[in-house]
């Protein structure tokens, strides 16, 4: 039968007890020297671990911590810095027209399409509207009333004045044997032939006669002004009633609106059975062969571009050829946050192109030969100063910087101070970092 272990402890035998097995005594000073060791292992393990824990605590970078991967760096370089612009916008038609309806109707049907190449009477659509049917009729009927009475005045005017002109006539005559009367009458009165009486009722007679001619003139010639005056009133009554008429057979031809320019149809605003009011927008007509350029430049910008500065027009397609142009117009105002900038293309528009494409402007300001430069960092504008962070020779560690700026472009910004070259800088948002970031490799 087996017996436990028994072990004596301070000085007594220490005895193992195995079944089948001899029992061996340890001498206590075996004992003592290998508890010394064990004390001696552990007092030498204590110690390393007082050695190891403060070389590993500070070998340990502290502080926040970012990830190389999630930043975007510069490096500042000296050089030549070429000042861009680069802005974003669409492609507009050079010339375009927007065909309004100038009369009310029910679109019958639609004749364009967007796409469609139009000339200038190329018809867009069909209206109806019996109304203006009606009015044209009663254009005509009122033109042909209006010439027939200033027909029937103008011929009772003439009558009239033919009345006159037989009684100037008559009186004339009448005067004209009054005075050959009175002449003869004088050389009778010489000879006592007639009474004094006799005569000068006779010279009486003969100046009334006279007067009646010159009164009768005197009426014919205010008549004639009165046919002009009449004249005058029924030619504009019959030219406002052939207005009419115009105006009513345009309306007609309006009931079938026209491209008006050649180009090719870029929208069509209504469909079929729609009402339409007058001047309710149809189409928009564009010529697509001329296009420029409209970007969205940033207010920041804007200052410095000026009317002739050379542009490249970049298209979604990296295939199709960059278009070249020039700065035509710079809008004073601010629209959606940014100043519209019209760019007149040169050359020949490729295949690709299309009004509202969307495409990006690299505007050319200036070309600066020898300047310090770097990328631009997120926030930072020009002729200002900036604070910066900068990596550590070995890239461990971003630390900020004061840094003076000047012209700024597109994809960089000139350094007056504060760095120099090779050094390589951080280029994203870094408005949360501390005075100094450790970089995680």
């Amino acid at each position: 039968m087996r017996t436990p272990r028994q072990r004596i402890l301070c000085g007594q035998v220490f005895l193992i007890r195995i079944s089948d097995m001899t029992d061996i005594a340890i001498p206590p000073e075996e004992i003592r020297r290998r508890k010394s060791r064990r004390w001696l292992l552990l007092a030498v393990n204590f110690l390393a671990l007082l050695i190891a824990f403060p070389i590993v605590w500070f070998s340990i970078p502290s502080g926040p911590s970012v990830s190389l991967r999630d930043l975007l760096l510069g490096t500042v370089e000296q050089g030549p810095f070429l000042i861009q612009i680069r802005a974003p916008g669409i492609l507009k038609p050079r010339t375009e027209r927007w065909v309004t309806s100038n009369v009310s109707g029910t679109v019958e049907r639609l004749l364009a399409h967007p796409g469609s190449l139009v000339e200038t009477h190329s018809p867009l659509l069909k209206l109806s509207n019996p109304t203006l049917g009606t009015e044209l009729q009663k254009a005509r009927f009122a033109l042909t009333r209006t010439q027939a009475e200033a027909t029937a005045q103008q011929a009772q005017l003439e009558d009239h004045l033919y009345t006159l002109q037989e009684d100037l006539a008559s009186a004339k005559a009448q005067a004209t044997s009054a005075e050959m009367r009175v002449k003869a009458d004088a050389s009778l009165l010489r000879e006592a032939v007639i009474s004094r009486l006799q005569y000068e009722t006779n010279r009486l007679d003969a100046r009334n006669d006279a007067q009646l001619v010159a009164s009768t003139e005197q009426r014919i010639r205010a008549f004639r002004r009165n046919v002009a005056a009449q004249s005058e009133n029924e030619q504009s009554l019959v030219a406002s009633a052939r207005a009419d008429l115009q105006t009513a057979e345009a309306n007609i031809q309006a009931l079938t609106p026209q491209a008006g320019m050649s180009g090719q149809v870029q929208t069509v605003s209504v469909q079929a059975g729609q009402s339409l009011t007058a001047g309710t927008a149809i189409a928009r007509i564009a010529n697509a062969r001329f296009l420029n350029a409209t970007l969205a430049v940033s207010p920041d910008d804007a200052g410095e571009i000026t009317v002739g500065q050379t542009v490249e027009i970049l298209l979604p397609n990296p295939e199709e050829p960059v278009l070249h142009g020039t700065v035509e117009r710079v809008s004073p105002n601010v629209v959606k946050g940014a100043v519209p900038v019209t760019v007149r293309l040169a050359g020949k528009i490729p295949k690709g192109a299309r009004p509202q494409m969307a495409v990006t402007g690299v505007i050319s300001v200036s070309h600066m030969t020898n300047v310090l430069h770097v990328g631009r960092p997120v926030g930072v504008q020009p002729d200002s100063k900036g604070v910066v962070y900068v990596l550590s020779t070995d890239g461990d560690s971003a630390s900020r910087r004061p840094v003076r700026f000047g012209l700024a472009s597109s994809n960089g910004i000139q350094i007056l101070s504060g760095l120099t070259p090779g050094e390589r800088i951080v280029l994203s948002d870094t408005t949360q970092w501390g005075p100094r970031m450790r970089i995680r490799q």
